[in-house]
């Protein structure tokens, strides 16, 4: 076992148990992706026994002369700021990763569907987005999220990418034929999407590799339906595509 493996695993485990702990009282329809942040935060001060002030959340990504995570966008006439953030860094002593966050869960409608094809997306380009991160800054990087039934076992209709969950190879022509189908930019600014990292992950000419690491179905009094908390690991391919 790697070193420091056997602690994270101690820290998912943790999570968990606190997350399990929430839906016993809460019912997950009513809860937030930062609930899902809050606790695995919880989690990593328990196990790694860290001070609040060790973690930094809502942390600026920001281009440097060394360092360039992100091509801005030249639609020079938008007021909005290039400010994207990574939702935690942890980068003290032997222990360093980042980390996003997702809830996949039903929505009010307990027979409609949710619009999983979009949260595909924006779940690959977080994935894209850590790969980018964590290279550049020598860090783990870790996409951590909670699903129900309504997300579990999708498919694309494409068949370009696993079912949810599972392993994941990430390239820019697996990109550029996602973006080619109508379904994945159903509600989704297809700029927005092609524009800064993903741009940014085409200049640099590898793949990246999500591992799933960790598939945990939770039961609680407050969860209705299937549950899992999964966990995928962020690693550059070296090979250029």
């Amino acid at each position: 076992m790697e070193e420091g493996q056997e602690n994270i695993e101690m820290v998912f485990n943790r999570f968990k148990e606190l997350f399990t702990e929430r839906c016993d009282r809460i019912p997950l329809l009513n809860l937030g992706e930062d609930s899902v942040r809050y606790d695995f935060f919880i989690a990593l001060a328990e196990v790694e026994k860290l001070k609040p002030c060790d973690i930094q959340i809502e942390v600026p990504i920001r281009n440097s002369e060394s360092i360039q995570y992100f091509i801005p966008r030249d639609n020079k006439k938008s007021k909005r700021k290039e400010q994207p953030k990574m939702d935690l860094v942890l980068d003290k002593g032997n222990i360093g990763f980042c980390a996003e966050f997702g809830l996949f869960r039903q929505n009010r409608n307990d027979k409609g569907n949710i619009d999983q094809t979009t949260k595909t997306m924006k779940m690959i380009e977080d994935m894209i987005r850590l790969g980018i991160y964590s290279y550049n800054n020598k860090l783990k990087a870790y996409f951590i999220c909670v699903a129900d039934d309504k997300m579990l076992r999708h498919h694309l209709q494409s068949r370009i990418l696993g079912e949810f969950p599972s392993d994941y190879q990430i390239s820019m022509e697996i990109i550029k034929k996602l973006m080619e189908k109508k379904t994945a930019a159903k509600e989704m600014n297809k700029e927005d999407f092609y524009g800064r990292f993903i741009k940014k992950f085409e200049e640099m000419k590898c793949s990246f590799q999500a591992k799933l690491l960790f598939n945990e179905e939770i039961k609680a009094e407050k969860i209705n339906m299937e549950t899992r908390i999964v966990i995928w690991e962020i690693t550059k391919k070296e090979t250029e595509q």
